[in-house]
């Protein structure tokens, strides 16, 4: 037991002396025939030739060095076990960092993505609703304008026609991503810090009590906030809610855009009642129909000027409100991206970067003391140098 606990406390091997020091004094003076009963001359003779081999003095200084060199090497060898244990921890921490960077990059490039479907479908819509104007508001029409309720019925046809859907798998596939690539994010952030906590608790004697209980209690702390956000993804709940939104401004869009060109076939109406007999005449352009035709100048002309202006006040409110419309749709997928951009940064910034802080300051003090202890040992191996080198 003596020999095992002085070479673990001081890293030496002793010699070990069987020797009986209440016996020998007892029966000091005697003579023996036995030899060296009690083992005191043993330990006599092996004094008398180690200080043979060096002055005392020298040897008490050396004994002193072993003992300061013994207790600098067994701590120095503790230091450099948590150095590399929170160190490997820290590099872990800086992996779930680094993750959060990548995961918040990687919803830029879904995001674009998605906003050139939409774009898509939104120039598809502008150049139908154009198109879908200059047929239905020419002065051609004239005596034969279409209803109100026929016009509408056309326009979501023919310019609506499947907009609403195919804004609506953009949207669904944008959101369906950016939730399946964090709920993935989540899993991998979560098996991250298990690995840590395992890599702790593997290295447990290598911390001080305290760094190690804040260390743990910081790590569940992360990985139940990560538990928290993994479950608060619901596929349902974000599309409905944007869909919601998306056919509101829609119809709004068709409402509005409807009441206008139901105001220019008014005038198309009346423009035709100056005609005789109301009949339309063909293929002719506008200004040669007013030219040829028998009207009343000054009104036809009142009338053809105000048709002239409505119809370019209606083509541009026509760009304005696809223009609207499109930059809603990326407002919301924006803010979505926002969001989920912010719930990220939150957790990097209130949940892993104090564990990080912490592994970083505890490399620092723990590695201060690893230069230390070092500086130690070679200044005792110096003197040790010095001090055998004098006669």
């Amino acid at each position: 037991f003596v020999e095992g606990q002085v070479k673990e406390l001081l890293g030496i091997q002793p010699l070990i002396f069987t020797v009986s020091a209440r016996e020998a004094l007892k029966h000091r003076g005697e003579a023996t025939t036995d030899g060296d009963v009690y083992g005191v001359d043993t330990v006599r003779a092996h004094l008398r030739g180690v200080f043979n081999e060096a002055p005392l003095a020298k040897q008490k200084l050396l004994a002193q060095l072993d003992m300061a060199q013994s207790i600098s090497a067994r701590h120095l060898d503790t230091v450099r076990l948590k150095v590399n244990s929170v160190g490997s921890d820290a590099s872990k921490a800086r992996e779930v960092q680094q993750e959060l960077q990548q995961q918040s990059l990687g919803l830029d490039v879904q995001l674009q993505a998605a906003r050139e479907e939409i774009d898509k479908v939104f120039a598809g819509i502008r150049e139908r609703g154009m198109r879908f104007l200059n047929t239905n508001l020419s002065v051609r029409l004239l005596g034969r304008a279409p209803s109100k309720d026929k016009l509408q019925t056309e326009f979501q046809e023919v310019v609506i026609g499947r907009a609403l859907r195919d804004i609506n798998e953009a949207t669904n596939n944008y959101v369906n991503a950016v939730i399946d690539q964090s709920r993935l994010y989540w899993r991998g952030v979560i098996e991250r810090l298990s690995q840590l906590q395992a890599s702790l608790e593997q290295n447990a004697g290598g911390l001080d009590a305290g760094a190690y209980a804040q260390q743990r209690e910081g790590l569940q702390e992360a990985t139940r906030i990560a538990e928290s956000e993994l479950k608060t993804y619901s596929t349902g709940t974000m599309i409905d809610s944007m869909q919601t939104d998306f056919e509101a401004d829609l119809n709004a869009f068709k409402t509005g855009l409807i009441a206008a060109v139901g105001g220019l076939i008014v005038l198309v109406v009346s423009l035709s009642s100056l005609l005789p007999g109301g009949l339309a005449v063909g293929a002719l352009a506008a200004p040669a129909l007013l030219a040829a035709l028998p009207i009343t100048a000054l009104s036809g002309m009142a009338v053809y000027r105000a048709y002239q202006k409505m119809t370019v006040d209606t083509k541009r409110d026509f760009t304005t409100r696809v223009d609207g419309l499109e930059q809603r749709y990326r407002e919301a997928l924006d803010e979505l991206t926002r969001k989920e951009r912010s719930r990220l940064s939150q957790y990097g910034t209130q949940v892993l970067t104090p564990i990080f802080s912490h592994l970083e300051t505890l490399d620092k003090q723990y590695s201060k003391q690893q230069q230390n202890l070092q500086e130690y040992t070679e200044r005792i191996l110096a003197l040790r140098k010095s001090i055998e080198a004098t006669k």
